[in-house]
């Protein structure tokens, strides 16, 4: 009977992550179009300009609600009657948080960055580009939180299909180039997603509850911390190349690192299944959540980051045949970049054994070093040897962060308390 029910489940758990995949794969072929019909419309000095805009964004999203969304999650999975007073909370600490998280930005782009851009522009694209993207991930998190995985899948096709209609209006049917009107368009699109995003999961679920959770803050700010180390990871090569390099070549590497985001899209669908189950798991200690990293998540999501890093060193091939022989330089560098994925996505499941474990302290801790670490490393490589110097420490910078995340949930050890509670290994399989 056990046996039977293990492979019931089994199948479970294969058909909801098929399910996932379809709109997230889906997702990801408009997303490439988007993507194409932008690059190609801005040309690659103009979407350089834009990628580092889109870098700063990228991390500044992480910023704005204080881990609001991961408390949602967590306080959902554990107790479902809770869901609107989350929810309230992480809304009310979105639109607290996002104007002084621009206003940073901002100081960041025209300091140390150096781009070229009017303030109004600079402004309004920061803002859009956040917000939207803010407000997209965290419906995704609110049906996750619901255990509405698949649904959650179908929100990053509508976020993208949006973004891909703005393109097509703008640059097919109006014919037009100009990075300023481009973000007056990306203006009007991101305001529209965020009142839809807003109405979707009112409806759906509950209505918000007005009110902070003051008292869980501390770990908010701490989820915080970790999620924008990890994004300033993934974006702060094109930060760093803002200020070292030309626009032509950081509209090539721009490129080459949207494609990389594409691949990135499958290993956050299996972690959006899975990080439920760290907490789950957690409870019993650091032990029982390492267990279940190596035996469930470790191998789905090895096996998923070398799948994508193969499927983009195939898309590699044809960035010139389809941005532009202006953008031939973004094959090579696409090429080096997608050796990355394989690493990164051995990150996921010792970070999340962390967290389940209770462990999200340490967590942060990591991987604020590390960004430090991480920014040091690229501006190393940027001074160097331009582009290939930032890829080389790009990829040994997420190798070096899996090594020590993995060592981390090693060292540790439980409380005797956390240990007499842990049941055995066979019970957690």
């Amino acid at each position: 009977m056990r046996t039977l029910l293990a492979r019931l489940e089994k199948r479970f758990r294969v058909l909801t992550f098929a399910g996932a995949m379809l709109p997230t794969m889906g997702a990801l072929a408009l997303q490439f179009v988007a993507f194409t019909v932008t690059a190609r419309g801005l040309g690659v000095q103009q979407f350089g300009r834009y990628a580092a805009v889109l870098a700063l964004a990228a991390i500044g999203v992480e910023l704005v609600g204080l881990g609001g969304a991961d408390l949602l999650v967590r306080g959902t999975a554990r107790n479902p009657a809770s869901f609107a007073r989350y929810y309230g909370n992480m809304l009310l600490l979105i639109a607290g948080t996002l104007p002084w998280v621009v206003l940073a930005g901002m100081a960041v782009a025209l300091g140390p960055m150096q781009v070229h851009m009017r303030l109004a522009a600079l402004a309004a694209a920061l803002a859009a580009e956040i917000a939207s993207a803010r407000m997209s991930t965290s419906l995704e998190s609110v049906m996750v939180a619901h255990g509405h995985t698949v649904a959650a899948g179908w929100v990053r096709m509508a976020s993208v299909l949006t973004r891909l209609g703005a393109a097509v209006l703008f640059f097919v049917v109006l014919d037009g180039h100009d990075l300023d009107h481009w973000i007056a368009v990306v203006v009007a699109q991101s305001s529209l997603l965020c009142v839809a995003c807003l109405v979707v999961g009112s409806r759906l679920y509950a209505p918000p509850q007005w009110s902070l959770v003051r008292d869980e803050m501390p770990t908010g700010a701490a989820f915080c911390v970790g999620q924008v180390a990890r994004a300033s990871q993934s974006n702060m090569d094109r930060v760093v190349l803002a200020r070292f390099a030309d626009e032509a070549a950081l509209g090539a590497y721009g490129a080459a690192s949207r494609v990389l985001q594409l691949g990135l899209f499958p290993m956050q669908v299996v972690t959006r299944i899975l990080y439920p189950k760290f907490f789950v798991h957690g409870a019993n200690g650091l032990r029982a959540s390492r267990h279940f990293a190596l035996r469930t998540a470790a191998p789905a999501m090895l096996a998923v980051g070398l799948l994508s890093c193969f499927a983009v060193l195939l898309v590699a091939r044809f960035v010139p045949a389809v941005l532009g022989k202006d953008f031939a330089q973004s094959s090579q560098t696409t090429m080096l970049l997608s050796l990355a994925l394989p690493l990164i996505a051995l990150q996921y499941p010792a970070a999340d054994a962390l967290t389940g474990a209770g462990r999200q302290a340490l967590r942060a801790g990591i991987y604020t070093a590390a960004s430090v670490g991480f920014g040091l490393l690229l501006a190393a490589g940027a001074r160097w040897d331009g582009v290939f110097g930032t890829t080389l420490a790009f990829i040994g910078g997420h190798g070096l962060l899996a090594a020590i995340l993995w060592g981390a949930t090693f060292v540790c050890r439980d409380p005797a308390s956390a240990l007499a509670m842990t049941p055995s290994m066979g019970s957690n399989a």
